[in-house]
């Protein structure tokens, strides 16, 4: 029996037009569906790197105090005045320096106390050979991984030495010098009564000068209900509100200054109206000063709310803050560490503070409560 051939090729069938765009549809909406959830997963181990970090650093503060019975000083250190050869410029030392050796960074801090009892002009600022290859030794263990400006070439301008990391000061502002004993980051010496303020760079003599530090008896709102340290977002040195910059504003200098003055230099484009970018007084560029703006926050305001003041190294409102969506994470005297919403209850932001704010319960709220070492609050952050 004969089988009909024909003369007709075999034709392989393959995607029509339609088909193909709805592959490339299908594919894109699975995309569009799982880029949100690695990036949250990306965020969520930054986030859990962060505060380790914290965790790992509030427990270096807890062996320096078991060490020296004392935690350590935010500035007019006292043991760092006592190497000093020009005691007046030993003031500007901040805490960081004093915990490198609980941090695994013995070497550097042997650097840094050779380098201040040889060098009368040691400060945190100056950009010699000698201090650059101290203070400007970048530390992964003080840098969030979520800040951007953690690399070493973010950012305009960017140096080493940065901190993402800060001490918590209290509830209400003060200056780098100003020796007020309200939370853990108090400055190490006072004047003795009826003596004024520390902050006269006059005053060199230790006769005049009283030390003081904040002792584990000192903390009598409890351990667990005290915020030791916290985050704060390196600045961007631009006026974006929202990259760590802070505006600049008549109204926002002082401790009593209303929250709610650096609130409104923000423009709706999430910039402020005016600002400051002064690259080397940017907040956070330095992890050895121990100006407030560096190496300081206090809880006067929510986390992430606007921070400013009337210029460079005059900041007034300087809340913690980071890049962890919708709060930061802060450490607890006792080594805990908690993330704190931005929504929580830091009282009213636009009364201004009161010089009877000083003792007693915080006028702040409960974040004001959780800064101060004494305010004698209930804790309702629980």
């Amino acid at each position: 029996m004969c089988r009909l051939q024909t003369n007709e090729p075999n034709r392989s069938r393959g995607f029509t037009l339609i088909e193909l765009l709805v592959v490339i549809a299908i594919i894109g909406v699975l995309v569009g569906l799982l880029l949100p959830a690695v990036q949250q997963a990306r965020e969520a181990a930054r986030r859990s790197s962060c505060t380790n970090k914290l965790k790992q650093m509030q427990l270096a503060m807890l062996n320096y105090e078991s060490t020296n019975q004392k935690f350590p000083a935010q500035g007019c250190s006292p043991e760092i005045r006592q190497i000093h050869p020009n005691p007046r410029s030993s003031r500007r030392w901040g805490f960081i320096p004093s915990l490198l050796p609980y941090l695994e960074q013995l070497p550097l801090h042997t650097a840094l106390i050779t380098l201040i009892e040889t060098n009368g002009n040691a400060v945190p600022w100056n950009q010699n050979a000698a201090h650059r290859g101290v203070t400007r030794t970048e530390l992964t263990e003080i840098l969030c991984p979520s800040d951007p400006n953690t690399s070493r070439t973010s950012g305009p301008n960017q140096t080493p030495g940065r901190t993402s990391y800060r001490i918590c000061r209290g509830d209400k502002r003060l200056e780098a010098n100003e020796a007020r004993k309200r939370g853990v980051g108090v400055t190490g010496y006072k004047r003795k009564v009826g003596l004024g303020g520390i902050g006269n760079p006059q005053i060199e003599d230790l006769t005049l000068l009283t030390p003081q530090s904040v002792k584990m008896k000192d903390i009598t709102d409890g351990t667990s209900n005290t915020i030791s340290l916290g985050e704060a977002r390196i600045s961007i040195k631009s006026g974006d509100s929202r990259g760590g910059g802070y505006g600049i504003g008549a109204g926002s200098n002082g401790g009593n200054a209303a929250p709610s003055v650096c609130a409104a230099l923000v423009g709706t484009d999430g910039k402020y109206t005016s600002y400051t970018t002064n690259g080397s007084q940017a907040p956070g560029v330095r992890w050895a000063d121990s100006e407030e703006g560096f190496t300081s926050f206090f809880t006067f305001a929510a986390p992430n709310y606007p921070r400013c003041g009337i210029g460079n190294e005059n900041w007034a409102c300087l809340p913690p803050s980071s890049y962890h969506p919708g709060g930061a994470v802060m450490a607890h005297v006792d080594g805990s560490v908690k993330f704190y919403n931005d929504n929580i209850n830091a009282g009213d932001p636009t009364a201004r503070g009161t010089n009877a704010g000083w003792t007693g319960q915080s006028e702040r709220g409960v974040f004001g409560a959780l800064g101060s070492i004494n305010g004698g609050e209930v804790n309702l952050a629980d």
